[in-house]
């Protein structure tokens, strides 16, 4: 009888304990004020299940309310820690970074001394652990134990298979999914279902059979198209801060658009910029995709400039001089039809400007592979995402330099520097080309947290080469990268009358089209 009011007690506890853990992953000002009766149904069974595992691992009833209490706790805990930084909570798709955040902690902001504080407190919980399990009596033999283990572990097994169910049987919490801002509906439905309710609804979203055309890919008359992403890019001379940015405001004068970028991050995940402004699928389009773009990037390849400008017979290249298995592009990179893919190997240590490879040579790749299609006689289609200005900024990132502020204005000063090299390069070794150069989304900078609210970045669309036509300054305009891409594909069909065959690709200067249908 003791054991099992005691039993009960324990679960009790654990769903209460629970319920409110898990409205602490956002802060107070995004909690809904009321919950979907489906959540509160969903957030207890999650509870449940953390408890039985708890239960099945230790056979001891209070130490599994404990353990999954704390369980719920770690995970609101770093919802929190990210919410902090980057203004959005956790996500399903962040769990497919633990390997990434063992690899590169430091772009986690896990320094030596965070790291070596996690170590004594995992050491820590190991003895909470022990003297726990020596002081509670077992209240399970060991077939018992052994039961609860196994129907915990079937019930991790099954969920996956069942996901497509489970999301169909949630519409509403599907459609918060798909409506709101990250912060919003894990504001209104608890981390926990959140998190399941997420990963279901993208497995669901996996097995759709809806099609839809991809958009016509056209070339005519250029010989190359040049994407440079530069990280945390943002003109912050409208915040006050003294930035010297020459060749950014020489080129403004003669882009054929500029103004602020619309992106859909802010201090981190650089791929969400880049995969929308390769494919021109704006970021609610991508529907549970949009998070992660780069967990099943088949799905938007029908939609990649890369892929179609290279059926057509250009040169494609893929530049980014990081660890090629970060955001898993090792993967995605040739699904998304790039036939060449430089990374931080093609680098040597002196080519680093701080912690990462730096601008400048990545302008001079940039320039070889100008120079390499030319001699080969082929159009290029290049994508650039630099590094340089990756946070986190502070002391001994630069020698001498220890202002976060200054030392971003001086990694800004050398992407400005990268974009002059580029724009000469293409000015003198191509008939005419076209080059889109913005920032993929603002910088986690002391001091100017504002940013974290108004997210827009900086951008320019440049008309290049020999026989360039370059407008007066024109006003500026607030776009999206689906909207700077859909422009590059209007100007690559529209070309010039009666300049097929110039430039260095002859099969570029026919106009072709490619038709697919992209899954959503």
């Amino acid at each position: 009888m003791l054991d099992a009011i005691l039993m009960f007690a324990a679960v009790t506890v654990t769903l209460v304990g629970a319920g409110g853990l898990d409205r602490l992953a956002v802060p107070p000002r995004d909690r809904a004020p009321r919950r979907p009766w489906q959540a509160h149904a969903l957030g207890a069974l999650i509870a449940g299940w953390l408890w039985l595992l708890w239960l099945g691992l230790s056979a001891r009833p209070l130490f599994a309310t404990v353990a999954a209490l704390v369980t719920l706790g770690v995970f609101a805990g770093i919802s929190r820690a990210k919410y902090a930084y980057l203004h959005e909570p956790l996500v399903f798709s962040d769990l497919g970074f633990i390997p990434t955040l063992v690899r590169h902690p430091a772009l986690f902001y896990l320094g030596r001394t965070e790291a070596a504080g996690l170590g004594f407190v995992m050491l820590l919980l190991v003895g909470v652990i022990a003297a726990w399990t020596w002081l509670e009596p077992r209240a399970l033999g060991e077939a018992a134990q052994f039961g609860v283990l196994a129907a915990a572990g079937l019930a991790a097994l099954v969920v996956p298979l069942l996901a497509g169910r489970i999301a169909g049987a949630l519409p509403g919490l599907s459609r918060h999914l798909l409506d709101l801002p990250a912060r919003r509906f894990v504001g209104l439905q608890g981390l926990s279902v959140s998190l399941l309710a997420g990963f279901a609804l993208w497995r669901k979203d996996g097995q759709r059979e809806e099609t839809r055309p991809a958009p016509a890919v056209q070339a005519s008359g250029y010989d190359a198209v040049i994407f440079l992403q530069s990280e945390s890019f943002t003109d912050l001379r409208r915040s006050g801060v003294a930035l010297d940015l020459p060749h950014y405001d020489r080129l403004r004068a003669r882009a054929m658009a500029h103004g602020r970028l619309e992106v859909s991050c802010y201090g981190a995940y650089t791929h969400r910029s880049e995969a929308e402004m390769l494919t021109g699928v704006a970021f609610a389009d991508q529907r549970m995709d949009r998070f992660d773009p780069y967990l099943r990037p088949e799905r938007l390849a029908p939609a990649s400039l890369a892929c179609g400008l290279g059926a057509l017979g250009w040169r494609t290249c893929f530049l980014h001089p990081h660890d090629a298995r970060f955001f898993r592009r090792d993967r995605a990179i040739p699904r998304l039809g790039f036939a060449h893919f430089v990374d931080e190997t093609a680098f040597v240590p002196g080519d680093r400007f701080g912690p990462y490879v730096g601008d400048a040579a990545v302008g001079r790749r940039i320039v070889q592979e100008i120079e390499a299609a030319g001699a080969a006689g082929k159009a290029l289609f290049l994508m650039a995402i630099t590094m340089e200005a990756h946070d986190p900024y502070g002391p001994g990132r630069l020698p001498g330099l220890d202002d976060p502020v200054a030392q971003y204005a001086r990694h800004v000063a050398n992407a400005d520097a990268m974009l002059g090299a580029v724009v000469a390069a293409l000015d003198a070794r191509t008939n005419r080309s076209l080059l889109v150069f913005y920032g993929d989304h603002a910088p986690i900078l002391p001091g100017h947290e504002g940013l974290a609210e108004d997210q827009a970045t900086d951008y320019l669309v440049l008309d290049c080469g020999r026989a360039a036509t370059n407008a007066s300054e024109r006003p500026a305009s607030e776009r999206s990268p689906a909207a700077i891409n859909a422009l590059l594909r209007s100007k690559l069909a529209e070309g010039r009358q009666g300049d097929e065959g110039a430039g260095m690709a002859g099969e570029s200067a026919t106009t072709s089209m490619i038709r697919s249908t992209m899954e959503k």
